[in-house]
């Protein structure tokens, strides 16, 4: 559980960050010039932007900018920006950025604490592989009291732990989603810009003048975090899982008639010595580090497979039961008017009764 909230948390940041990277300003260096990523020891708790090389920091902002630039608005839609500035304004208010991805957050985390918690607070079996290096083992097989066992010998203080990075996760949220709110702002600006007449923007801000307008513009973003809408969106994740083995498929069958990538046995001995020289390692090391990579990729896949089956026969498990139980429910509600025609004929008040 503590893996995946982090994972989830940090997962989020970098999916959201791209998309507006290209409107700050970025610095323009040399994509040739060798660039290292510093991060103190885990111990140092500073934090703060001094953990990174201000080179790497430059070096990937001018690499997303590059990657996701868009378009310059022509001429028209420069002239519809003011309009639709205001627009964006309304929509993005100031803080409303880390304000709605923190709720999201917790949206998303809350009940998986939860239900970690209820579970006797102890470490999961992903939890416990990563931690023990037994990721060829079935520790999903161990009950929740061996569990919660292990987890007083590895780390007692495990669920305390836990809650703490989770509260940390929540409150670092919105200091850190706050920093792409310009940028999402601006973006969105533009966007407005080009997709919108110059009426229609003026419509909008007048709208958005109004007390329901302005409730809506305030709550434009935020109310996708309402548990309402999360909980109608997971709900939804078993028709998804159902859809992944025709994903899988159709990504096989895009890569059909394609060659494999070659392993080290299909190098040429000149390639084989090519190779190590310009990975400054010995063959020997490479041909064992290789074969590794390939013994873990074959396990994964078939590990993957393996779930994507189990989650895809779980979703179908979990809809028959619900159709199950909305046809008994139906059959009740059938059942009514007759049960109470019979009560009210006992009483010798049945309707049409003189």
């Amino acid at each position: 559980m503590k893996t995946f909230a982090i994972s989830a948390a940090l997962g989020a940041l970098a999916l959201a960050q791209p998309a507006f990277a290209q409107d700050g300003a970025m610095e323009e260096i040399d994509p040739d010039a060798p660039t290292e990523i510093v991060t103190e020891p885990d111990g140092d708790a500073s934090g703060g932007e001094e953990d990174m090389d201000p080179a790497a920091l430059a070096m990937i902002s001018s690499m997303f900018a590059a990657m996701f630039q868009a378009d310059p608005l022509t001429p028209e839609a420069e002239a519809r920006l003011p309009e639709a500035t205001a627009v964006a304004a309304s929509l993005v208010p100031e803080g409303v950025y880390g304000e709605m991805m923190g709720q999201m957050m917790e949206s998303f985390l809350s009940p998986i604490l939860e239900m970690a918690e209820s579970d006797g607070g102890g470490m999961s079996a992903g939890d416990l592989a990563e931690y023990t290096g037994l990721y060829g083992e079935d520790l999903d097989r161990l009950s929740p009291e061996e569990r919660v066992e292990l987890t007083q010998m590895f780390d007692p203080v495990y669920e305390t732990r836990s809650r703490a990075q989770f509260d940390m996760i929540l409150s670092t949220a919105n200091t850190a989603f706050a920093a792409l709110e310009p940028g999402v702002r601006d973006g969105l600006a533009k966007a407005y810009a080009s997709r919108f007449e110059s009426g229609e923007l003026v419509a909008l801000n007048a709208f958005f003048a109004t007390p329901v307008g302005a409730k809506y513009a305030r709550q434009s973003l935020v109310i996708n975090t309402d548990p309402q809408v999360i909980s109608g969106m997971m709900q939804s994740i078993p028709s998804m899982l159902q859809e992944l083995p025709v994903l899988l498929e159709g990504i096989e069958e895009a890569e059909a008639g394609l060659p494999e990538p070659r392993r080290y046995d299909d190098l040429t001995p000149s390639e084989q010595r090519r190779a190590s020289e310009i990975l400054g390692v010995d063959q020997m090391t490479l041909r064992q580090s290789m074969a590794d990579v390939d013994a873990m990729t074959d396990a994964a896949a078939a590990d993957a497979e393996a779930n994507v089956d189990a989650m895809a026969e779980i979703a179908a498990d979990e809809a028959e039961m619900a159709a199950e139980e909305f046809e008994a429910g139906e059959e009740e509600r059938e059942e009514e008017p007759e049960s109470f025609e019979d009560a009210m004929e006992d009483l010798g008040e049945a309707p049409g009764a003189q």
